[in-house]
């Protein structure tokens, strides 16, 4: 069973994806299916239960027209589908409409500033974006074995071989429970906070929340399922916030489980000697 991966949000100013944007809005059902998401993320089959006038195929439909603009991203848990609204593109559209249109005002608001007051004030606009990484991969090994690789930060370090702190880290710490904080130790309470635990429930799954930088964040959820030859682990990231072309790059690499593959392989199920895909040490991203 394979995991779904969502689109991510557009950037307006395309004019192949402005057309979808306007397009998945222009029908009533799919502004209906917004009105519903907008209080929480629903199952397909939750939402064909609600438009009784439409059937499943119907809403599935709508669905893949929303996705395909970027205003609604979905994850797969289990069986179910479930879509949220995507926030962020909403707001990039709406930023990209409305300050075109009060442009016209604010230049002239400027003008009158400048003439009055020969000063004028600069305006700063941040771009919020929506990252997604979705991995997938198997094991000869255990669930049991899995989770730890992932979550005991001794052996999280033999495959991900990156901290904050460097040489000052005395210790790395993830406390095992619901509420539980994940950080670095260097000694005396100083150190650097990484997130905190949302979902404990070993070994099947675990959730953090972390902070990357200031204003975004990461939402991190891993499943581990027991197959015939071994498990199965599903990992979903979602990363929200003002990020920069540079920052997003190093966010993919440092948070790309397929890049530590091999890596990982080697501690889950033993034999080669375990190693990050790049020992140099980074303060760009953590994994969490």
């Amino acid at each position: 069973m394979s995991t779904g991966v969502a689109a991510g949000p557009g950037r307006p100013g395309s004019q192949s994806l402005e057309d979808a944007f306007w397009k998945a809005l222009s029908n009533a059902h799919r502004r209906r299916i917004l009105d519903e998401l907008a209080a929480g993320p629903k199952t397909t089959g939750e939402l064909s239960e609600t438009f009784t006038d439409l059937s499943r195929f119907a809403v599935m439909q709508h669905l893949d027209v929303l996705t395909d603009a970027g205003i609604v991203i979905f994850e797969r848990r289990g069986r179910h589908r479930y879509n949220h609204v995507n926030a962020a593109a909403l707001r990039a559209f709406y930023e990209r409409w409305v300050n075109r249109y009060a442009d016209a005002a604010a230049t002239e608001l400027s003008a009158l500033h400048r003439h009055l007051e020969e000063e004028p004030m600069p305006t700063v606009t941040e771009t919020v974006k929506v990252l997604r990484i979705e991995n997938e991969m198997r094991f000869a090994a255990p669930p049991e074995r899995v989770f730890s690789a992932l979550t005991d930060p001794d052996e999280v370090l033999k495959w991900f071989p990156y901290t904050y702190g460097e040489e000052r880290v005395k210790r790395v710490v993830l406390e095992p429970r619901v509420g539980g904080a994940q950080y670095e130790d260097w000694g005396d309470g100083a150190g650097h906070f990484y997130g905190t635990v949302l979902e404990w429930d070993p070994p099947r799954r675990y959730a953090v929340r972390s902070r990357l930088h200031a204003g975004t964040i990461m939402d991190t959820a891993t499943t581990i399922e027991p197959t015939d030859g071994g498990s199965v682990l599903r990992s979903s990231k979602v990363i929200v916030g003002p990020i920069s072309d540079e920052q997003e790059r190093g966010i993919r690499f440092h948070g790309d489980l397929a890049r530590f593959e091999d890596a990982i392989r080697a501690v889950v199920e033993g034999g080669a000697e375990p190693g990050g895909a790049d020992t140099a040490a980074s303060t760009t991203a953590q994994g969490g």
